[in-house]
């Protein structure tokens, strides 16, 4: 029977893990500390953790805390690497009679890839050992876990078997993760706050189906909240699906917020769409799908032979595969290279493992996830080479604003923090901007008129980014739209039209020969904004009924006219085959070539009245 209970809110929640060698006692440890058996049958018959194990305890206040049970096994690290990647605080079991092995080396090492800065090192099975022996294990391990991580842990002996102890090592939990939590309030200011931030983050360790109620996924949500009726994305294949109810620690809950353990029914979403590794996040979340990324590693005492690349496996939250490692000379950095897209985060931590999944090769943070131009590799890299030991999210949109000029802010919560000017949605770097409005200028004045696609791929900019840019010239009177074309100085803007009038000149210059016919006009007051349009000359009517943009327009009479002299006569055949026209639209063309005072009609022939070249610029 599940308990109800509508809209929890605790003082904190947090998540803990418990990590060691094989056999050191951390399934017990768990069950002393919450009652809970985390190990599955078949893996009491071995005596060891396969796969993340979880249970939770409360303390007296009736905050939950939640715990993972993680293999120590080497050859079950990446499930090691699954169950720490978002943790409050990791509990290092060291068996009193064992002391330190290899494997606690392995999952301090990735511990600390992962970014834990709470690790409590808990000594096991003290009463199997002497006083002495047991200060000599103390003591080494206390030295190696400074050693590797530059953390001072708390230090504390128990027996889990015997009960002995347990209460203190709950009491130290229980410290630990309050002052955690707390420390993680007061670390986000509300200047450093980003969109990103506030959306729901959870790596998939788990999905089944139950009958009458469809898919189920489980999870460590990381951050955000997930509510009832919330909509959510899944990653990789995006598809979207409804959050049709939330159980956390054996509760059902209307919501629940970061950091928890959750059980949600996603309804929507099908076994074969969702699955271990998978991300689920916000509905209005879009995380580009990529191949590659900019990793900035840390090195660990494994030995291994120079090489510039290798293969490796990667794991990141709850996922693991393969990737080709490629070290950038020079730097803390390397690429890796996936064999199918992920959605990859800035600052995201991912561990680096020796192919076999027997040892950490490496810890790294995702700090590049964009396309790199050959022409930008070493400009990106020293950039990303300068970035400061912690990462926060607003970092990566500094990055984007050195590197790239701007970045959209829609993404960001607050803006105020970077020293950029704002035209929304975008921010951009003044420099950057100024260089890019004075290269705009000089080509459109040595170069004529020019629409946006053209200026954006001499720019190489985005169309919606250079028609930001674009506007705000316009706004000091330098550019002007005419005919579709961006031109320098002062000048009726087409643009200012109202949106159907726009509409409308658009489908004109999508029909290009094909005219606009009057009784093919829907807009309501079609023929009046028609006239209007002509009157501005952004069209012309050949005979009243049918319309051409007015630049079209224009180059058909230059191709009419071609070389010919004033004075000169042309065909109506001559005119049909120049202007590329049936004899339907030939006529027409000629009375309206006629009324703008090109050619005087006599007879079956047409005297030119004036040559193109004679036309003012």
């Amino acid at each position: 029977m599940m308990i109800h209970a509508k809209n929890v809110v605790p003082a904190y929640q947090a998540v803990i893990g418990l990590a060691g060698h094989v056999d050191h006692g951390k399934t017990a440890l768990i069950e002393a500390l919450t009652g809970i058996v985390t190990a599955r049958p078949h893996e009491q018959a071995l005596g060891m953790t396969q796969d993340l194990g979880f249970a939770h305890f409360q303390d007296d206040h009736g905050n939950t805390i939640g715990v993972i049970d993680v293999p120590g096994h080497e050859r079950y690290l990446r499930n090691m690497v699954a169950g720490v990647w978002h943790l409050n605080a990791l509990i290092l079991v060291v068996a009193a009679d064992e002391g330190w092995m290899p494997m606690t080396t392995s999952h301090v090492q990735v511990a600390h890839a992962m970014g834990i800065e709470e690790i409590i090192l808990c000594i096991n099975k003290r009463d199997k050992v002497s006083p002495e022996r047991l200060s000599e294990v103390e003591e080494q391990a206390l030295e190696n876990v400074m050693e590797m991580t530059d953390l001072v842990p708390e230090l504390i002996s128990v027996s889990a078997l015997q009960q002995d102890n347990i209460s203190a090592l709950r009491q130290v939990v229980i410290e630990t993760v309050a002052r955690t939590c707390k420390l993680a309030e007061s670390s986000e200011p509300e200047s450093e706050s980003s969109a990103d931030m506030n959306l729901p983050l959870l790596y998939v360790d788990r999905t089944f189906v139950v009958n009458g109620i469809g898919t189920v996924v489980t999870g460590t949500l990381a951050q955000g909240c997930l509510r009832n009726g919330d909509k959510v994305r899944c990653y990789p294949q995006g598809k979207i699906g409804t959050v049709r109810s939330i159980q956390a620690y054996h509760q059902q809950l209307d919501s629940v917020s970061g950091t928890c353990r959750v059980a949600v029914n996603v309804k929507g979403l099908t076994r074969k769409d969702v699955g271990r590794g998978h991300l689920l996040t916000g509905c209005e979340s879009v995380i580009p799908l990529t191949e590659h990324c900019v990793v900035r590693i840390s090195q660990t005492k494994t030995k291994l032979p120079v090489r510039r690349q290798r293969e490796v496996e990667v794991a990141i939250g709850t996922w693991h595969g393969v990737a080709k490692l490629c070290y950038i000379p020079d730097t803390q950095l390397a690429r890796l290279v996936f064999k199918q897209p992920l959605p990859l985060q800035f600052a995201r931590r991912v561990a680096i493992i020796l192919q076999g999944g027997s040892r950490l090769l490496h810890g790294g943070e995702i700090v590049w996830c964009d396309f790199i131009p050959s022409g930008r590799k070493r400009r990106i890299y020293d950039e990303l080479g300068q970035l400061p030991a912690v990462l926060t999210p607003a970092l990566k949109f500094q990055i984007l604003l050195n590197l790239q000029g701007y970045f959209d802010t829609s993404k960001v919560g607050m803006i105020k923090e970077y020293q950029g000017r704002y035209l929304a949605p975008f921010m951009f770097q003044p420099e950057w901007l100024a260089d890019i409005e004075h290269t705009l200028l000089t080509m459109l004045a040595e170069e004529g008129a020019m629409g946006i696609g053209e200026i954006g791929s001499r720019l190489r900019l985005d169309n919606a980014v250079l028609s930001v840019i674009v506007q705000a010239i316009k706004q000091q009177d330098k550019v002007h739209l005419s005919q579709g074309k961006w031109c320098l100085g002062q000048g009726d803007n087409e643009d200012d039209l109202p949106a159907e009038v726009l509409a409308l000149l658009e489908q004109i210059r999508e029909l290009g020969k094909a005219g606009l016919e009057l009784s093919k006009v829907s807009l309501a007051g079609g023929k009046k904004w028609l006239r209007q349009l002509a009157h501005y000359k952004y069209i012309t009517a050949l005979d009243e009924s049918i319309y051409y943009d007015m630049a079209l327009y224009q180059g058909i009479v230059q191709a009419v006219i071609a070389d010919h002299q004033a004075l000169e006569r042309i065909t109506m055949s001559d005119i049909k085959t120049r202007a590329g026209l049936s004899r339907k639209y030939a006529i027409p063309l000629a009375n309206r070539m006629e009324k703008d005072g090109w050619v005087r009609r006599d007879g079956d022939e047409r005297i030119i009245l004036r040559a193109w070249q004679s036309v003012p610029a």
